[in-house]
């Protein structure tokens, strides 16, 4: 009863809690690894009381029973705050902002629980994947969500219309590759100006999602850039070439900036 009374209110308190607008870790996924922290630090009194009784046997036996209880019991908490960021995450109406939020929280507890080696070890299961890998495979699933919004950029690069503007169909060919130029800067300058005042607070993490980025984007627009910036599709190349690749790059370094 104890238990569960405990953990719904922290289920309900997870629930309540608004996000933020920029996708950032939230609140309460700092707050709930920190009480973990906590009744670990405090697991035989945690234990004695979600067991009710004190068992019979060694101490050896009876500290086996209690790690066991406490592990269980954090992990019910952990579970229900990721059960709860998953519920949170629908709050985005950008889905790709959602899948962002998901990753900087699972981040977080994957941070904490490769820090917190003790903490890690309690949650462990036999012939399980260890807790801080299981958030990092986590992570990769919604690194495919997030990877959305430059598949429109590189759909755009690799969009066949012929290696030159040619003399067949010359008037086609033209308005073909000024629409990819102009598609293009302007899904770049959109996604540049959101995403900028979006949030990843862990440095590394953020430099991680950044080259991945520029890696994707960089790729794709230096060929598009290459092919057809002596080409002869307009007399005015500046108005659809607007980006040099070093630009581009250092738009894709100004992202989570704010």
């Amino acid at each position: 009863w104890y238990q569960r009374r405990v953990r719904d209110g922290m289920e309900d308190s997870v629930r309540s809690s608004n996000i933020a607008i920029d996708g950032t870790v939230h609140q309460l996924t700092s707050n709930v690894m920190s009480i973990c922290g906590q009744l670990l630090q405090h697991r035989e009194t945690v234990g004695t009381l979600l067991q009710g009784v004190h068992h019979q046997g060694t101490r050896q036996l009876q500290l086996s029973i209690i790690q066991r209880a406490v592990g269980q019991y954090i992990l019910g908490i952990i579970t229900a705050l990721e059960r709860n960021l998953a519920v949170k995450s629908e709050q985005y109406e950008n889905k790709c902002l959602s899948a962002l939020f998901l990753m900087n929280n699972y981040n977080y507890i994957r941070r904490y629980l490769l820090e917190e080696g003790e903490l890690s070890a309690l949650l462990a299961r036999p012939n399980e994947i260890e807790p801080a890998e299981k958030y990092a495979d986590l992570i990769e699933r919604q690194k495919e969500q997030y990877r959305t919004w430059y598949r429109t950029l590189t759909d755009v690069c690799i969009e066949n219309t012929g290696s030159a503007v040619k003399k067949e169909s010359e008037k086609a060919q033209k308005e073909a590759v000024k629409s990819r130029f102009k598609t293009f800067n302007n899904y770049f300058l959109e996604q540049w100006t959101v995403q900028k005042k979006w949030a990843i607070p862990d440095a590394e993490f953020r430099h991680m999602i950044i080259i991945d980025n520029i890696n994707a984007v960089m790729q794709c627009y230096v060929e598009l850039y290459e092919r057809y910036r002596d080409a002869k599709f307009t007399s005015n190349p500046g108005k659809y070439i607007e980006y040099t690749p070093e630009h581009i790059e250092k738009m894709l370094l100004a992202f989570f900036d704010q």
